[in-house]
């Protein structure tokens, strides 16, 4: 087995000792030819057998196998004075996997699959560290055609919970001693992100998307778009998001 494997899985508790040992052996047979199929990956009938009987076993639960990989994120993170959380939403397209059940809309509304929001960790110099916090979830096909509606809901009721929910895990996750600078795209610039409760050493780095009342060198109040660099300014010197 893949020695990374063995040490990234090592908090792994799924219950049984062969289940712990089974779960290595999948990784790290599928880490290694990342782009084979299951059965080559797997190198013969017997394993190949053995990784479904894996994926349809009722005592694997996908949230025990994240948190092995994210006690091991944590453990690198203590190495670091300074982490960058990264968050960022993507979605799995199962749309021409006509046989899975549960899926929900995507983007594009004609598509069906899964949202999926990750907190990334890497170190100021780049280097990834681990997936810190996940959620996924399938988008209520009844809601179709309803997003003029969405205003109207309080911000635990949207998609944009995501994004202070990644926060909280974040906050309560890395030790307090740890600068932690979060980095978000567009849609995260939301007022309810700015205004949540933050511990010391915790910043945002957030890409602007609506127009603001920001003050000048000479103190005169201007409407404009912040840059990137005006947004790290005022964002990473300040525990409050100031309008």
């Amino acid at each position: 087995m893949n020695n990374w494997a063995v040490q990234e899985l090592q908090y792994a508790d799924l219950g049984d000792v062969r289940r712990n040992k089974r779960l290595i052996r999948l990784v790290s047979d599928l880490a290694a030819q990342p782009n084979a199929s299951v059965t080559q990956a797997s190198g013969d009938w017997a394993a190949t057998q053995a990784a479904y009987d894996f994926w349809s076993s009722p005592h694997v639960k996908p949230e025990a196998i994240r948190l092995a990989h994210q006690k091991s994120t944590i453990e690198r993170i203590k190495q670091h004075s300074v982490v960058i959380a990264i968050q960022d939403t993507t979605e799995a397209n199962f749309t021409h996997h006509a046989s899975k059940k549960g899926m929900g809309y995507l983007d594009n509304a004609s598509s069906r699959g899964l949202k999926i929001h990750s907190v990334l960790c890497s170190s100021t110099n780049g280097i990834p560290l681990g997936i810190l916090h996940q959620q996924l979830w399938a988008r209520d096909p009844a809601e179709l055609g309803k997003k003029h509606q969405r205003h109207k809901k309080p911000i635990q009721d949207k998609e944009s919970q995501r994004w202070l929910t990644a926060l909280d895990a974040t906050q309560s996750l890395i030790p307090e001693e740890i600068m932690v600078v979060t980095v978000a795209d567009r849609e995260a610039d939301i007022y309810e992100l700015f205004v949540l409760p933050r511990r010391p050493n915790c910043e945002f780095l957030i890409r602007a998307n609506h127009n603001r009342c920001s003050q000048i060198h000479d103190s005169r109040p201007t409407t404009a778009t912040p840059t990137a660099s005006y947004w790290a300014n005022s964002c990473l010197g300040s525990t409050h998001f100031r309008t």
